[in-house]
């Protein structure tokens, strides 16, 4: 072989190994029939979002997205099994190495954490924003940019200390920040007075201060955000099949939103005579089984589970209050879309 030849092979090579490895890590999906189980990272103490009930259940917005997976996948909304990811960086770290089969944490989909880490970021399930609670006396208090001298609570190494930073820089602020390791320390902190003000996601804000809102203690939260949050679901990177079985699983609880079509509906067999509606739930032929996945997955998840509008109502809307904003179907003025099912 001559020395140009050589080269050339070095060259492909190196192009080679630079590829995206979609499948080195194997199949997920048949781990998960293996086992029998499906594995979601989620972080524990977020009242509405991923949380303990006083017996011991796992409850919120997230651990039922984690059972629409399961139900998909297994038939069995209630095949899960929760690992606690610990904090960031390490978060990312654990799902990397295939520690869990999809993580569901209130994490930002950014630029950086995409390009950083071996991970794929699915779809936003939440459309958050950076929001402020603040101590009150019951009257309304001033204006963000009116407040003046303030201390602020913030959890570290997180996108709301950096968005805080920019907006403090940016409207020039007196503001002084107090970061805390973990969200639950900044909370403890807000609520001694020890800062003026407390930020996070505004979801997070409103389920984890609903209890001493209703205690009668005075906290305020501003209707104000300062970011564009996409809490968004991810997986590592190595699996295309699971890759694209987790994002139409998504989409399938979406477009049912969209529809109109519940738990109730389907459990009682009222399915409307929609050609979408009906390809995804598999009764006019389906392409779920390229997947691995029974013509009838979109079916058991929402006989199981629901819809994304009833699992929203479920954990956010009645216990909360919460109205749905930007996190309504696109019919609706929302940002949830679902591509077509053809």
């Amino acid at each position: 072989m001559g020395v140009g030849m050589r080269l050339v092979l070095l060259v492909l090579l190196a192009m080679v190994s630079a590829l995206p490895a979609w499948a080195e890590d194997g199949d997920t999906l048949e781990r998960i029939h293996g086992r029998g189980f499906l594995i979601c990272g989620l972080r524990s103490g977020v009242s509405g979002i991923s949380f303990s009930d006083p017996q011991g259940h796992l409850d919120g917005f997230l651990v039922d997205v984690c059972r629409v997976f399961a139900a998909a996948t297994l038939g069995n909304a209630q095949a899960i099994r929760v690992v606690r990811l610990p904090e960031k960086p390490q978060e990312f770290q654990a799902v990397e190495k295939h520690e869990v089969d999809v993580a569901l944490t209130t994490t930002t989909w950014t630029f950086s954490r995409e390009l950083s880490h071996d991970i794929e970021f699915l779809m936003p399930l939440l459309h958050d924003g950076q929001g402020f609670a603040i101590h009150s006396d019951g009257t309304p208090p001033p204006p963000l940019d009116r407040l003046g001298v303030r201390t602020v609570c913030v959890k570290t190494a997180t996108t709301t200390v950096r968005n805080l930073e920019d907006h403090i820089r940016k409207s020039d602020l007196p503001w002084t920040i107090r970061t805390f390791q973990t969200l639950d320390e900044a909370l403890q902190a807000f609520l001694a007075h020890e800062c003026d003000l407390l930020t996070t996601d505004r979801t997070v804000l409103v389920t984890s201060l609903a209890g001493y809102r209703q205690a009668g203690m005075g906290i305020y939260i501003y209707p104000d955000v300062i970011s564009r949050e996409p809490l968004t679901p991810y997986i590592a990177r190595g699996d295309r099949n699971w890759y694209d079985i987790t994002r139409w699983v998504l989409h399938a609880i979406v477009l049912a939103d969209a529809k109109g079509v519940t738990s109730a509906d389907v459990q009682a067999g009222r399915i409307p005579d929609d050609p979408e509606l009906h390809r995804m739930l598999g009764h006019a032929g389906s392409v779920s089984r390229t997947l691995g996945l029974p013509d009838d997955w979109a079916l058991q998840v929402l006989a199981q589970v629901g819809n994304y509008g009833e699992i929203f109502d479920r954990n956010l809307g009645t216990p909360y209050g919460m109205d749905r904003g930007l996190n309504k179907p696109w019919t609706q003025g929302g940002l949830l879309y679902a591509p077509p099912f053809r």
